[in-house]
């Protein structure tokens, strides 16, 4: 028995087994591979709607993929003066049977390059691609900078990181930023980040702004000047010139957005403005809630955020993207009534009641505890009025 039993023993092989991968088929592997492929990539069907969208769409501009946006609202199909002017590049690509030449276009999502195929022999899809497209260097700002949330810094392919966007030459970059459309006087810059300086704000003004310098450009050459950072009539200023600052692409996008909106150019007017959404990633300089010298500036954007989700929220109609576009308005407007009537209603269409039945009880007990009021409406209203 001794000996029948010491095999068994002495072959602990369970650890063995346990490291085996588990066996996928074939398309759950492609299914995957589809979702966290870096590229943005959607299908449509053989009229433009998109009926699928990997993470990276669906993250980047809240594309649902079920039918609720299409190519030409994305990529600007049918546009005068574009690549695409020739109509949507879903009917193209069937036309043409094959994969379509990559061609570059501006996006909801920025410039892009952009390539199309049949996905079916039966011609009732197609694949679409966006790729970012690569620039020169010397076409794009040097320095990048991110204010929606938390501060981000970039020089070129580097992220500039450290203990330093926290101290003071970080808070001076951060007052720059927030005044970008003039030159920032020495004495107003003393003012709104060292109020207790004294006689001494002149020299702490000239000695931080030597660090933000020497931070943002470590191997410029002594006694060059600063190609990010101008002095100008005493005062200073980013270089809008080598300065990319993602409020100022917001602005602009959003407000090219809403005057073909106010034209009624639908189909210009909703990619500037999901750009626009896409590039609010958060309140202004988050990271300064109690600077005063930050307040309207963030209220101002946040407002221009909120008109650009209305408006996306409305061109799609009752559209499973609405919802996306509502969820995001609700989140920042809290206590506005209609955008929580709006979001709802989205909800209940979609027959997420239990979702919906929790929003509302949290939204009437914010409402109760801020205003003493309760919602004007009743959730079984909306519900009957949505079946």
């Amino acid at each position: 028995m001794r000996a029948a039993l010491q095999p068994a023993a002495a072959a602990p092989r369970p650890a063995a087994v346990s490291t085996t991968l588990p066996r996928r088929e074939p398309k759950t592997l492609a299914a995957d591979a589809f979702d966290i492929f870096p590229n943005a990539v959607m299908v449509c069907d053989s009229r433009g709607q998109v009926v699928a969208a990997n993470a990276r769409l669906r993250s980047e501009l809240g594309v649902a993929g079920d039918g609720g946006a299409s190519c030409c609202d994305l990529l600007g199909c049918g546009r005068p003066g574009t690549e695409l002017e020739e109509g949507c590049i879903t009917a193209r690509a069937l036309d043409h049977g094959d994969t379509l030449p990559e061609v570059p276009v501006d996006s909801a999502l920025g410039r892009m390059r952009v390539s199309a195929a049949p996905l079916y022999q039966d011609l009732s899809h197609v694949v679409i691609q966006l790729r970012r497209e690569r620039t020169e260097v010397s076409d794009q700002p040097a320095l990048r900078v991110y204010t929606f949330g938390r501060l981000r810094v970039e020089a070129g392919d580097r992220q500039l990181t450290g203990a330093w966007l926290d101290q003071r030459a970080g808070q001076l970059l951060r007052y720059l930023a927030c005044e970008r459309r003039r030159i920032a006087p020495a004495d107003a810059i003393a003012e709104a980040i060292w109020p207790q300086a004294g006689p001494a704000a002149a020299n702490s003004v000239r000695h931080f702004v030597h660090v933000l310098r020497e931070r943002l450009e470590p191997h410029r050459a002594r006694g060059t000047q600063s190609s990010y950072v101008v002095c100008k009539r005493g005062g200073y200023a980013l270089a809008s010139s080598h300065v990319w600052i993602d409020a100022d692409e917001f602005e602009a996008e959003a407000r090219s957005g809403m005057i073909a909106l106010s034209a009624g150019d639908v189909r210009a007017a909703e990619p500037r403005l999901m750009r626009a959404a896409h590039l609010y990633k958060g309140d202004f300089l988050a990271e300064e809630p109690y600077a005063e010298w930050a307040l309207a500036e963030r209220e101002h954007l946040r407002a221009t955020a909120c008109n650009v989700l209305r408006a996306l929220a409305d061109i799609r109609g009752e559209g499973p993207d609405a919802a996306v576009c509502l969820e995001r308005l609700a989140d920042m407007e809290p206590f506005d009534t209609d955008v929580q009537r709006r979001l709802l209603s989205a909800w209940l269409r979609q027959g997420r009641r239990s979702r919906a039945a929790r929003h509302y009880d949290a939204f009437k007990w914010r409402l109760m505890r801020e205003f003493g009021e309760r919602p004007g409406f009743e959730l079984a209203e909306l519900a009957v009025r949505s079946a």
